[in-house]
């Protein structure tokens, strides 16, 4: 197992050496203390977070890889089960597992999440604002785990408008399995935000000591207002996927329509002709034409008149529109 320890130090989050033993996290240690963990093993871990003496339900969503969104506050300890996206493009959720317990935090990452490994890197090359507290720090990693929602909405807003105008020039290059894709990223995006913004609204609830004080609380309530616009903005994609739903439906009727119609043109135009031949092709007597060198000839050029007329009439009336 992978530790990284982050001290908060003049109000900068430095990096310190990882503990030469997991047990020397000491929960009653002045400075507050970040502790990322990652390829993580279940024993060290275990042996990691003894120290801190967590109830046996926190201890067991420290242990087990998390699958749902999920606050929980027993004593001092608040566990949060964060979810976001593996990438922009990947809205499958991935989790993050924060244990505060001022003045220690711990994530867990049971799987690799690229967000963590992006805020670490701006720690290292120390492009984070002043972090006066433990909260602050949860709040940035939050909003740096939330920032793939708004790449992820951009992409699929930008997505949307290209297919939308491929509807309109080109019909024939968009299929139903285009949109479904699309509509399939639209709903994880939705359920991501939905699921953050449960999160979000469990950790200001908290009874957590560390989150009480009024100017510490507004970094969650903050967080809560930014996946609240998040949500709508997804919201508003859902929407502009069922308008681009009923263009396509609207386009493809449209295909379809012109291609009855290109068969009923048909269908009409050699309609007379099939009577015609079928009454010239009747074995009895009196056919006109039979004995005649250019029988042949005249019915041709008749029929070609007749189908002449009809496409006439036909261009005349719109069909070919």
């Amino acid at each position: 197992m992978k530790v990284n320890r982050y001290a908060l130090i003049a109000d900068k989050v430095r990096e310190q050496p990882a503990p030469e033993a997991l047990a020397a996290a000491d929960p009653g240690q002045k400075v507050e203390t970040w502790y990322d963990l990652e390829e993580i093993e279940l024993e060290p871990l275990r042996q990691f977070l003894a120290p801190l003496a967590l109830h046996p339900l926190l201890l067991e969503r420290c242990l087990a890889p998390a699958n749902d969104p999920s606050v929980l506050c027993i004593d001092r300890a608040t566990l949060l089960a964060f979810p976001t996206a593996a990438g922009r493009m990947d809205l499958s959720p991935t989790y993050v597992t924060m244990l505060l317990q001022a003045p220690l935090l711990i994530t867990v990452r049971h799987t690799p999440v690229p967000g963590v490994e992006e805020f670490a890197r701006r720690l290292r090359e120390d492009k984070l604002p002043a972090v006066h507290h433990l909260p602050q720090l949860v709040y940035l990693i939050i909003d740096q785990l939330s920032d793939v929602n708004v790449d992820a909405g951009m992409d699929l807003r930008d997505e949307i408008t290209r297919l939308a105008q491929d509807l309109a020039e080109r019909p024939e290059t968009v299929s139903a399995g285009d949109l479904a894709r699309l509509r399939g990223r639209v709903d994880g995006l939705v359920s991501l935000i939905e699921n953050q913004l449960y999160c979000i609204a469990g950790l200001s609830a908290s009874d957590n000591e560390a989150l009480q004080e009024p100017h510490r609380k507004a970094y969650i309530q903050d967080l809560a207002s930014e996946a609240e616009i998040a949500q709508r903005s997804a919201y508003r994609l859902e929407t502009r996927m069922t308008d681009l739903y009923s263009l396509f439906q609207a386009s493809a009727n449209d295909r379809v329509e012109k291609r009855l119609r290109i068969l009923t043109i048909v269908s009409a135009t050699t309609l007379p002709l099939a009577l015609l031949t079928g009454m010239l092709g009747m074995n009895v007597g009196g056919v006109p034409g039979t004995d005649s060198p250019y029988g042949f000839l005249v019915v041709f050029l008749i029929m070609a008149a007749t189908t002449a007329a009809e496409l006439w009439y036909f261009f005349r009336r719109g069909w070919f529109d």
